[in-house]
């Protein structure tokens, strides 16, 4: 740690690095050290009733400053002094150490990988805010504010969300006959801890996101002087590919001279829509790139940073296969902590402080209602605390975190709204018993989340607009066959050993081929919830509560 001349205490965390990454196009496993400075938080160390910096890594030590290594010297809250004692720091060779750490953190590719975040979690509100806006009293007393408080958890407004609200904390710190004013409870009331991030990862493939055709068509010399390659005579440029619909183009230099340094087919262009030369982020002011890939990447970058096109992108899977036969339009969605004291990694996606994830298919009913599907839903996060504990007495443990009993729910309200805004005509899931058929094995604690929790808290939510959930018919085959994928090849198999295909299928349709001959068509009864007029009302003008179901 170090304590800046200004007193205030700092330590540096590289474990947000991918979260970053995805927001910090050009910086990956191979960029110099100083561009790692982008991907490494500032944390603000908290210091112990003596005024000794604490020392520890648990969440109630330090807080995240909201600057990386790399902002940090545009803070407008940080003196000059502060700023050079912090690079000077930075440069010692224990810091840079730890900066270097960050590498680990990202993932090969990762320039093609991008993170598009959803407006849902901003249709969630929080019920104590609003009963504390609608209370009549401007002022009370410490121990008046407590009752109050206390009060409202006995009529709707759920303990948990009391708890990470920070208003107990607060009140705490105050003495019991101090007089508070409405507006400072207002004040510290920011749930910075439980602020939600719904997100779906997209990667962007071979050809990058804009749609390039292949040409062979040599430059002129005037639009190789506009593009500003500063090539002799003995070169030329051909293009070799085009994105029609942007103009964006992509060429290779040439030349007959085999002595010439560029007769390696090795310098390759981008050009954008005016003809200009796309730099190389990695190469400084360089205008070639060593392959057309890495020149299609550069466009497609360009394209995104400087015209805001979004062609070409398909959504990252991993765990496709792992669905109902039939629907489309498959999604992973994270449900992220982003500000969370604590840092926690998951075992199936690397980014941190993903607090659940949902995976969704697009399905129809038998009646032709459009139907966003949640194929499963699961929290590492909460999952593992429950089955080894939640400890908040050193690094690496499961940290607590909110939403311990209610992130199906939480889910559910997610996705609801997720419909509402998105021309579904509800949300509809399967069954527990699919989940156990799925994996093979006995799982009642999941069960109860989609056969129990999940339809109670919709039916409590949706109660005062008459939307209750109520079963209906999707067409799919039957599940007792599953896919599995291995190293980027498919098979088939029961998970009992009474049926498994020999061969290992290089594409997923034939192995849903198999799948297609063996199960049998059917209509599967699975449990929905349609939204109507009133409950989409609701969802535009006020929204959802953040925690429980009481709407006021």
């Amino acid at each position: 740690m170090l304590v800046l001349p200004s007193g205030r205490v700092i330590d540096l965390s590289t474990d947000r690095s991918k979260y970053h990454a995805l927001r910090h196009r050009g910086v990956g496993p191979a960029s110099e050290h100083q561009a790692l400075y982008a991907l490494v938080d500032v944390l603000y160390r908290y210091r112990d009733d003596n005024g000794t910096p604490r020392s520890g890594w648990t969440e109630y030590d330090y807080e995240y400053s909201g600057y990386t290594l790399d902002s940090v010297r545009h803070a407008a809250d940080w003196s000059a002094a502060d700023k050079a004692a912090l690079d000077r720091w930075a440069r010692h060779d224990d810091r840079r150490r730890l900066i270097e750490t960050a590498r680990r953190r990202l993932i090969d590719g990762q320039p093609q990988l991008s993170t598009r975040l959803y407006s849902a979690p901003r249709h969630l509100f929080s019920l104590l805010r609003a009963r504390l806006h609608a209370l009549p009293q401007p002022r009370a007393t410490t121990a008046q504010w407590r009752a109050t408080l206390a009060n409202m958890t006995q009529n709707g407004v759920r303990a948990e969300e009391l708890h990470w609200s920070g208003l107990p904390d607060y009140l705490q710190r105050q003495a019991p006959d101090s007089v508070l004013s409405k507006a400072q409870l207002l004040h510290q009331l920011q749930f910075r801890h439980t602020r939600l991030e719904l997100s779906t990862e997209q990667i962007w493939g071979a050809d990058g996101g804009l749609n390039f055709r292949e040409v062979a068509r040599r430059m002129p010399h005037q639009a190789v002087y506009r593009a500003a390659l500063k090539l002799d005579a003995s070169c030329l440029c051909v293009q070799r590919y085009v994105d029609s619909c942007y103009n964006y183009r992509v060429g290779v230099v040439k030349t007959l001279d085999n002595g010439h340094p560029m007769a390696l087919n090795k310098y390759w262009f981008a050009l954008d829509p005016y003809g200009r030369a796309v730099p190389n982020p990695e190469g400084g002011d360089r205008l070639f790139f060593t392959s057309s890939l890495d020149a299609k990447l550069a466009a497609d970058r360009h394209a995104r940073e400087h015209f805001d096109i979004r062609s070409g992108a398909s959504h990252h899977t991993r765990f496709d296969h792992l669905t109902l036969f039939g629907g489309h339009d498959y999604r992973e969605w994270l449900v992220s902590l982003p500000d969370h004291q604590r840092v926690f990694f998951g075992a199936h996606f690397f980014d941190h402080n993903v607090l659940l994830h949902i995976r969704t298919t697009t399905r129809s009913d038998s009646a032709g209602r459009k139907l966003l599907f949640i194929e499963e839903i699961q929290s590492d996060w909460h999952q593992n605390g429950k089955r080894d504990g939640y400890d908040t007495s050193w690094w690496g443990q499961v940290p607590h975190a909110p939403f311990k009993k209610e992130w199906p729910a939480l889910a559910a309200k997610l996705m609801l709204i997720h419909a509402s805004e998105n021309g579904f005509d509800g949300i509809a899931w399967p069954p527990g018993d699919i989940q156990e058929l799925r994996y093979q094995r006995a799982l009642t604690p999941i069960k109860q989340h989609y056969d129990r929790e999940i339809p109670q808290a919709l039916n409590r939510l949706g109660k005062p607009f008459r939307c209750q959930v109520e079963t209906t018919l999707i067409a799919t085959r039957e599940p007792w066959l599953n896919m599995e994928r291995r190293q980027d090849k498919w098979r088939v198999a029961d998970g009992q050993g009474k049926f498994q295909t020999k061969a290992k299928y290089r594409h997923r349709d034939e192995a849903m081929a198999v799948i297609a001959r063996h199960c049998r068509a059917t209509e599967l009864p699975v449990p929905a919830l349609y939204l109507n007029d009133a409950l989409r009302r609701q969802i535009a003008a006020h929204g959802l509560p953040l925690f429980g179901t009481t709407l006021e």
